[in-house]
């Protein structure tokens, strides 16, 4: 064959092509090849099929139920779809079979993506953005994806709303259940709930007759126990006004790591074991403002905390000398409660050695 006959089947071929002017797509790369299907999830979490780049929604089914129907996603696109009850590929409907759209494979990739992240965001403890974050590292995403996903703040963002359906609603009391996944650190599930006063399996013995009228709990994980055990120095604070409802206190142990202080110890109390508190609940705020000396009692009281530990007791004991037999009486189960609450920790409280005798270096 000459290279004038090979020109002629050329220019013959290339003539009897017909020129396409349409905007139309194809369906699929070939219409006697059964085409791949594919399962992805919308933002509502509605399966929806992607064949060749084409995303499909769910439309109905036929009359007796034994066929799916399915209809581009893009609303100006007239293609249907037809499958079984499991998504098996049947037929195209009618003879609309071109979209009138480009495909678009990075929108399956981001749907499925979201898809992960929302599963896990139901399943895990770990921070939403967290998540957010590590998906989009082991997604590897094509160029086109990257360049339409959204920014990852917001993509952790929209995930607290998945996260809310595996958080428990709010207790109505102190009497309630706390999930496993509550009791253990997420990071390695080891141990997270220390101490809870209304539960046998969560308690710690070393407490021995001292009991809260309330409940209480503990939370602390191993590592955060390390530190503080490794600790030269620990501050302790407690506030009142963040309070979960049912609990009075938030009480928070620090350690010293590197010159800083880290939260190591929670815990949720029902009361706050204050002594003006005491002073109050037995009816003694007008006395303790009106009585200079029984204000200076009082004070003097929580003074114990700054005078080294071996004189306290002998201090604790005179503190009431000079006082008349009325004011005794009336300070009297202040006294009982320092006496059997306070006094049997001194070493838990006292402050004498310690260079910090505030906690305002922790706040």
């Amino acid at each position: 064959m000459t290279s004038e006959d090979i020109m002629i089947i050329d220019e013959t071929s290339s003539s009897s092509s017909p020129t396409s002017t349409s905007n139309e797509f194809p369906s699929s790369q070939s219409n006697s090849v059964k085409p791949t299907i594919t399962e992805t999830k919308s933002n509502k979490r509605k399966v929806m099929l992607v064949i060749d780049g084409f995303n499909y929604q769910f439309k109905n089914f036929n009359k007796d139920k034994s066929i799916k129907f399915w209809r581009c996603a893009k609303r100006s696109c007239s293609v249907l779809l037809h499958t079984t009850l499991r998504n098996e590929f049947l037929r195209y409907s009618g003879k609309i079979t071109r979209h009138s759209h480009l495909p678009n494979p990075a929108e399956a990739e981001v749907r499925n993506l979201r898809e992960a992240m929302r599963k896990r965001a139901e399943k895990e403890i770990l921070p939403a953005q967290q998540i957010a974050e590590q998906e989009v590292r082991q997604a590897l995403l094509t160029d086109e994806a990257r360049a339409v996903l959204p920014n990852i703040i917001h993509l952790g963002h929209n995930l607290i709303q998945y996260r809310r359906k595996m958080t428990p609603s709010l207790p109505q009391s102190s009497s309630f259940f706390i999930p496993e996944s509550y009791t253990k650190d997420y990071h390695n599930n080891t141990r997270l709930l220390l101490h809870d006063s209304d539960d046998s399996k969560f308690q710690i013995d070393s407490l021995g007759d001292l009991r809260s009228e309330g409940r209480v709990l503990i939370w602390s994980s191993d590592i955060q126990l390390n530190l503080l055990f490794d600790s030269q120095r620990l501050h302790m604070d407690g506030t009142f006004s963040s309070s979960p409802p049912n609990f009075d206190q938030v009480f928070i142990i620090q350690a010293i790591v590197h010159g800083t202080c880290v939260p190591v110890v929670y815990a949720l109390l029902p009361d706050r074991k204050s002594l003006y508190r005491n002073v109050q609940s037995h009816g003694l705020s007008s006395a303790y403002l009106d009585n200079i000396m029984i204000r200076s009692v009082i004070r003097q009281m929580m003074a114990l905390a700054l005078v080294p530990e071996q004189y306290i007791s002998l201090l604790f004991d005179n503190l009431g000398k000079y006082l008349n037999d009325s004011e005794r009486d009336d300070l009297s189960p202040i006294f009982e409660h320092f006496k059997n609450y306070w006094m049997r920790q001194i070493s838990m409280w006292n402050v004498a050695d310690i260079p910090e005798k505030t906690d305002n270096f922790s706040e």
